[in-house]
């Protein structure tokens, strides 16, 4: 593939795709199944291939499943950064954390702009014309979500049917409020549920320590690889904390734990909350560790870099850049914001609003197309997950608006992508059966 189209000079980049064939050879395929896993950054092929045939084993006696590592993960050609390559890098501070990006940004160079989205969508219609395929069914999982939206409004003739599951809008609020009240919505639910917590403590409790650590941060020593790492405790890491445990799988035992260590802490016992950021920062750290066979952290953020909104303008010097995101920061409502300070929340961990501060200018960044583009009259359907805080309810409505006629459904117990749960698989294998039912 060019690496930008619009440059034929500037190279080449490989991308690699693999097609699971129908089982039943003998009739002609009903259509070609496209997910994708999300990420940016995470590989189809290797990482979420397996589950996906899988889950969609159902369907693959006269459907085939196409799967492509988008351009620099997986078995495509690698995109990594120096900057971005000891795994450690997830004990860092913010600032530490920003500065690496923006290294990153600044290595890459000339290929800083080639990793967006429109530019993996263009890669897998050229995939699609290569094999003779006249229409897709798309199936996007989390970021996969931005990805196949992007594809249907750039190659609207290409789609059969589209599946949403975690959805957000391609213009989404990238203010934090959604996540917020996700999160508090989602531990009422957990506690009524499980009736082995009570929602307003568990809300106290949170909020009590978040206002704690705010006024007196610390810090603690945790041991990963047997190395000894000094991490920072205070409200931000909390933040992240509580966030990232809401924003996966839906699993009431940590979320339970969750609830159980901000009750601890109140009595002074820090362990359990320290515990619980250990389990976190390693688990990223283990990602970071895979190498860009299973996820580049490169090509995750030379794309969220890239097209997602911002509050900021690359052509500013980074010192404006941060006055401006600062002042924006600053105007959020504290009152529209439960269990921790907008601060906090909006730049947590993997969810830092000012991650890209330090990013190089990128004249060509930007959403991937404007807002009131049109997009194609296809069968959507969007799920979203109950308890998932990552990409919330009210975002996955805003992906299923996009559209002129989409189905949205919230999954009950789900968390985030509710393709995992047997339910979610359920009402994906049924829609792309009988996407005009």
């Amino acid at each position: 593939m060019d690496r930008d189209r619009k440059r034929p000079s500037a190279g080449k980049t490989k991308v690699v795709f693999a097609v699971i064939p129908r089982t039943d050879r003998s009739k002609p395929s009903l259509g070609t199944i496209v997910p994708n896993p999300g990420g940016p950054g995470v590989s189809t092929i290797d990482i979420a291939g397996p589950e996906y045939a899988a889950g969609l084993a159902p369907l693959m006696k006269r459907r085939d499943v196409l799967l492509m590592d988008p351009r620099g993960v997986g078995r495509s050609d690698a995109l990594t950064c120096p900057a971005l390559s000891d795994p450690a890098r997830a004990f860092g501070t913010r600032e530490d954390q920003r500065k690496s990006v923006g290294e990153c940004g600044h290595q890459l160079g000339a290929r800083v702009s080639d990793y967006g989205t429109a530019a993996v969508a263009d890669d897998l219609d050229d995939i699609r014309a290569a094999l003779h395929l006249d229409k897709l069914d798309l199936l996007g999982d989390s970021y996969g979500t931005f990805l196949m939206t992007t594809y249907a409004q750039r190659h609207p003739r290409r789609v059969q049917s589209i599946v949403l599951s975690g959805a957000y809008d391609v213009h989404t609020d990238g203010s934090g409020q959604l996540a917020n009240a996700a999160v508090n919505r989602a531990i009422g639910l957990v506690c009524a549920r499980t009736g082995k917590c009570t929602a307003s403590t568990v809300r106290s409790d949170i909020a009590h320590l978040s206002a704690s650590l705010r006024a007196h941060p610390t810090s603690f020593t945790l041991t990963w690889q047997s190395a000894k790492y000094q991490v920072v405790l205070d409200e931000r890491q909390w933040a992240g904390t509580v966030s990232n445990f809401y924003s996966g799988a839906a699993d009431t035992d940590t979320e339970l734990a969750l609830a159980r260590a901000a009750a601890a802490a109140r009595t002074g016992d820090l362990a359990p909350v320290k515990a619980l950021i250990t389990e976190s920062l390693t688990h990223r750290a283990e990602i970071y560790a895979a190498g860009s066979g299973a996820f580049s952290d490169a090509v995750s953020f030379a794309t969220t870099c890239h097209d997602y909104p911002r509050t900021f303008d690359y052509g500013d010097s980074v010192a404006r850049r941060t006055a401006e995101y600062n002042s924006s920061v600053a105007a959020l409502d504290p009152r529209t914001f439960a269990l921790f300070s907008p601060e906090a929340w909006v730049t947590r961990a993997d969810y830092d609003g000012g991650m890209c501060l330090q990013w190089p200018d990128d004249k060509t960044a930007g959403a991937p197309f404007p807002v009131g583009a049109k997009l194609p009259d296809v069968p959507v359907l969007a799920l979203s997950g109950d308890l998932d805080a990552n990409t919330a309810t009210a975002w996955g409505r805003q992906a299923a608006a996009q559209f002129p006629h989409a189905t949205f459904v919230e999954v009950k117990g789900a968390g985030h992508t509710p393709t995992t749960t047997p339910q979610g698989i359920a009402l994906i294998l049924d829609f792309i059966s009988h996407p005009h039912r």
